[in-house]
């Protein structure tokens, strides 16, 4: 492999001057990247036990399975965080802090965070393909969210790994179906890395034909114009609001003011604040 290429002709050259610049330059020319989480294998056993105890509580809350498969949310474990605090340290991971502030810009809020239980028993509603922008069929000369999907068992072919269409958040229209059999990617990586892409990126889970679940935690990270899946302020309560960094990122900060008189009573509090 050669690691320092040749060429003639060419002024413009992107620079790398760390491993985050090299991560960043994958996102940005072929959607995706995979960053090493530097998660022990009992850490990641620990996190599989948490999201299958959310998820346990979570069915109780509509009335059983049976109920959240009629709508096609089955396997799926909504915001963890609001249950366990030991999801928002994966969901404010610094690796992944640092990318959406190289690309994103020092504001940016966390969207959703969802859990993915991919049951070899059953076919996931996530092996369709789609965007985690959902609907969108344009593209931005910037991106305006990241996907980093913590991959808490193996991907691979026989667990069904995300599968992507590379440089798809490029270009507005979904491809062919010719096009998608030719150019997919399945996801090949150990547990405890993280997928991180342009939510833009067209993706799907893989069908999982192990004989085992395999767990994948995704948070979705954009740029405060877009607007969360739930309102995690809401869910939290307060918790966490007199903290700097996740007043913003969780999304206390965005949130529509009620009034006029509320909206200018917060500004002449900040201002004053840094007075």
């Amino acid at each position: 492999m050669n690691t320092n290429p040749h060429h003639y002709g060419i002024q413009n050259v992107n620079q790398s001057t760390d491993m985050m610049d090299h991560h960043i330059e994958e996102i940005r020319n072929q959607g995706y990247t995979i960053v090493d989480g530097g998660f022990s294998d009992e850490e990641l056993k620990l996190y599989s036990r948490k999201l299958d105890l959310v998820y346990e509580a979570q069915k109780e809350e509509v009335g059983g399975e049976e109920n959240l498969t009629s709508i096609n949310d089955d396997n799926v474990v909504r915001c963890p965080l609001a249950y366990d605090d030991a999801f928002l340290n994966l969901a404010t991971h610094s690796s992944v802090m640092t990318i959406c502030e190289r690309i994103l810009g020092s504001n940016f809020v966390l969207l959703m965070q969802n859990g993915v239980i991919n049951d070899p028993d059953k076919e996931h509603y996530q092996t369709r393909w789609h965007r985690d922008l959902n609907y969108q069929h344009w593209v931005s000369s910037q991106p305006l969210a990241l996907s980093a999907l913590l991959c808490m068992d193996t991907f691979s072919e026989l667990t069904g790994g995300t599968r992507v269409l590379p440089g798809s958040h490029l270009k507005e229209t979904f491809p062919s179906d010719a096009y998608v059999t030719k150019h997919e990617q399945t996801i090949e990586a150990p547990a405890g890395s993280i997928l991180v892409m342009d939510a833009m990126l067209f993706h799907c889970a893989g069908r999982n034909l192990s004989n085992a679940l395999r767990r994948a935690l995704n948070h979705v990270v954009g740029v405060p114009i877009l607007s969360q899946q739930l309102s995690i302020p809401d869910m939290l309560q307060g918790k966490h609001k007199n903290d700097p960094f996740l007043e913003k990122y969780l999304g206390y900060r965005w949130q529509p003011k009620s009034s006029v008189k509320e909206w200018r009573l917060e500004k002449l509090a900040g201002a004053r604040k840094h007075a």
